[in-house]
């Protein structure tokens, strides 16, 4: 006795974009990734991530990107004017200190030499 394969009742709709069918400069078609990213990017969300991005990235992935390309051009010198820089500095920060830095603050009070900035 045969099994018989149990039909689908339902498939996901196919997504009809402006995307759907892109082709890259060459003319081949663009991958399902691309288009996926494009889309992302359209809608104005972080193409790593998905949330609400500032160019590209969201501000955590552009300051990821900005240090990997330090390390990659070895360069030493930071462009503290650069966009990334700026906002990062308007953004309060979300967690508390690293271990080190909190203990390094406690001996610091501790002695009386002066304040630490947080």
């Amino acid at each position: 006795m045969k099994l018989r394969k149990k039909r689908k009742s339902w498939s996901r709709k196919k997504i009809r974009d402006q995307f759907t069918g892109m082709l890259k400069a060459d003319g081949t078609p663009m991958s399902r990734q691309q288009i996926h990213m494009a889309r992302k990017k359209a809608r104005g969300l972080c193409l790593t991530c998905g949330e609400p991005a500032l160019g590209v990235y969201c501000l955590r992935h552009t300051v990821a990107a900005r240090e990997r390309m330090r390390r990659k051009l070895k360069y030493r010198r930071r462009l503290h004017q650069s966009p990334s820089y700026i906002l990062e500095q308007n953004v309060p920060s979300k967690g508390r200190l690293p271990r080190v830095c909190a203990e390094q603050v406690q001996r610091l009070r501790s002695r009386g030499k002066g304040k630490a900035a947080a």
